[in-house]
């Protein structure tokens, strides 16, 4: 460990990019550096440390990837296209928002189809050569949370529940034909991916369709359709701080206040109150002036001269 020098990483980071990987890969690769060095210099055994004194231009840069939402049409066209046996897989990741780990760690006892919650208390692991999937504590605290569920889902799970296999309450609720745990590769290939190609959502210029694009697409509706406010949508997603919320939707937030206030304030304008019908008082240099009504005899519109006049007060 002593040996080791900011020119050693420096070297390893310009063999990595030589190799084709990627920013993300390298990043990783330094992140892992990083936690052996803390631990030498913790032990005693090193006392600086080499990834530290790195300059910035050295350090690997990746790209976020752009987050990808579906749309209604989106949506509608990927559950059509699911395999009979996924669709209740698919439709709980949209509409609940959890991490695909979240979702086939589910056990039957964690959802409460009478009240309308999901209780989510743990994960599945990823299963390995020396161990099998198995449940494991969620990634942080904050990810152990209740997750209210639509009628409209708890009809699809009720149904799914009805001729699933396994329905005691330790059951896997998304369970191969063994009853083992479905594994992440199956979830994110044979369910998502087919899907996806079937629905047409894997050729239209976006990378392909991933389990977590359903998770910015729930987090979506949160924001914009239902307006829940930040702290209200990062305990949903069992986010760890809500700065992590704004990190990642701050545009969604954004987006979504704007057309709020941009609708609010057509709502009170004297041009939106022109479609009530009536005469309409706008103020004009300090002095009120009153619209013409559209005449009853003419089905209600104004002629050539009465438009121009209208035009020329709001001016």
């Amino acid at each position: 460990m002593r040996a080791i020098t900011v020119g050693d990483v420096a070297e390893l980071i310009t063999e990595l990019r030589a190799k084709g990987r990627s920013e993300k890969t390298i990043a990783g690769v330094l992140a892992t550096l990083q936690s052996v060095v803390r631990f030498a210099i913790r032990n005693g055994w090193i006392v600086e440390n080499p990834v530290g004194k790195l300059e910035a231009g050295e350090r690997p840069r990746p790209v976020r990837r752009r987050q990808r939402v579906l749309g209604r049409e989106e949506i509608s066209r990927l559950l059509a296209a699911c395999a009979p046996r996924y669709r209740p897989l698919i439709a709980t990741g949209l509409y609940t928002g959890l991490r695909i780990s979240e979702v086939l760690g589910l056990i039957w006892d964690d959802i409460d189809l009478a009240a309308g919650e999901l209780h989510l208390r743990a994960q599945l692991s990823r299963a390995h050569r020396a161990s099998s999937a198995r449940r494991v504590p969620p990634k942080t605290p904050a990810a152990i949370r209740d997750v209210p569920l639509a009628p409209q889902l708890i009809g699809v799970l009720s149904e799914y529940r009805r001729w699933s296999s396994g329905t005691a309450p330790a059951s896997w609720v998304f369970a191969t034909s063994r009853e083992t745990p479905l594994g992440h590769r199956n979830a994110e290939r044979r369910a998502l991916n087919s899907a996806a190609d079937r629905a047409g959502l894997n050729d239209d210029g976006w990378p392909r369709l991933r389990f977590h694009d359903l998770r910015h697409t729930f987090a979506s509706h949160l924001i914009v359709d239902l307006r829940l406010d930040v702290a209200q949508v990062s305990r949903i997603l069992g986010h760890a701080r809500v700065t992590t919320t704004l990190d990642v939707y701050t545009h969604m937030f954004d987006e979504a206040r704007h057309t709020l206030d941009v609708r609010a304030q057509m709502a009170g304008s004297a041009f939106a109150d022109l479609l009530n019908g009536g005469q309409e008082e706008v103020e004009k240099g300090g002095k009120v002036i009153t619209l013409p009504q559209a005449h009853g005899d003419r089905g209600g519109r104004l002629s050539a001269k009465e438009g121009r006049h209208c035009a020329g007060l709001l001016d």
